[in-house]
């Protein structure tokens, strides 16, 4: 079978925008797997090219008085409570070809660092929303040595989109792990439903061959309702190690370093968000 994929990108990083067109083809004979720029085989996306560069002359979706990456960048860079000490904003179009499918995406993606003094909070969403941007930097801004978790807890969405990958192995008896159906896998496959044996294939790159695993994750609960007046982790200060988390705390007008680890989980809301961790999460407010 032979797959192939052309997109643009634009990206923006610390005041530098580029804009990248690419298209590549892959191979898969038996245990065979060969990639390559789709312009060194002559091939290309069949006869949709037309409605691709049409796209691209417009580049992404704008609105008026710029695109949302491109205020999204302006706000980040703005903030005055944090130091934003890396940031990378990406909007692109793509479109796949895999035997008789074809489809296309639109993609969002911002990765930002702040720092404060000696923490770093990291932020990973595919969306150009900087609200909760902001109350992050504002948490750093008003962070005060690190503290003992404490004994109740509720993780921010974010922050349990980062944690879902490591719960499909270790994830407490009262909770459940699933595939969400929706979208095209790698091979052109519909994304169905699932809980073991993923059905799925998770194809990140035309450069990579794809391989099955569990895509667009939740995570769900019979207990739904969370304590809103419990404090909350809403940002991670380090990647997420097996079950154990660094993330910033707050706690009414307080703000905090702790490191917690996951025992138990008491409740996960039904509200969720996606986010681009691994073959895709969506994180929910979840409370241990």
């Amino acid at each position: 079978m032979i797959y192939r994929k052309r997109g643009h990108t634009i990206r923006w990083e610390h005041g530098t925008r580029i804009e990248v067109t690419e298209s590549g083809v892959a191979y898969e004979e038996g245990e065979r797997f060969i990639c390559e720029p789709a312009h060194a085989s002559g091939m290309e996306c069949g006869d949709r090219s037309h409605r691709f560069d049409s796209l691209r002359s417009g580049s992404v979706p704008r609105e008026s008085g710029g695109s949302a990456a491109e205020k999204a960048v302006t706000a980040v860079t703005a903030l005055q409570t944090a130091v934003v000490e890396r940031w990378i904003a990406v909007e692109g179009i793509a479109e796949h070809e895999y035997g008789e499918r074809t489809w296309s995406e639109h993609t969002q993606r911002l990765h930002v660092a702040l720092t404060h003094k000696r923490e770093r909070a990291l932020i990973d969403q595919a969306s150009f929303d900087t609200t909760h941007i902001q109350r992050i930097a504002a948490a750093l801004a008003r962070c005060e040595p690190e503290r003992e978790a404490p004994p109740r807890l509720r993780l921010a969405e974010n922050v349990t989109a980062a944690l879902l990958p490591t719960l499909l192995e270790l994830a407490p008896p009262n909770v459940r792990v699933i595939q969400t159906a929706g979208g095209i896998d790698g091979k052109g496959e519909d994304i169905v439903e699932a809980a073991k044996e993923w059905p799925n294939w998770y194809r990140p790159s035309y450069r990579i061959r794809p391989v099955k695993a569990p895509l667009n994750l939740r995570l769900e609960c019979e207990v739904t309702e969370l304590d809103p007046s419990r404090p909350i982790a809403i940002a991670l200060l380090a990647p997420v190690t097996g079950l154990t988390l660094r993330v910033l705390v707050e706690d009414g007008a307080r703000a905090y370093p702790a490191t917690v680890r996951v025992t138990r989980i008491d409740a996960v809301s039904n509200e969720r968000t996606w986010y681009p961790y691994g073959a895709g999460s969506f994180g929910a407010e979840m409370m241990l």
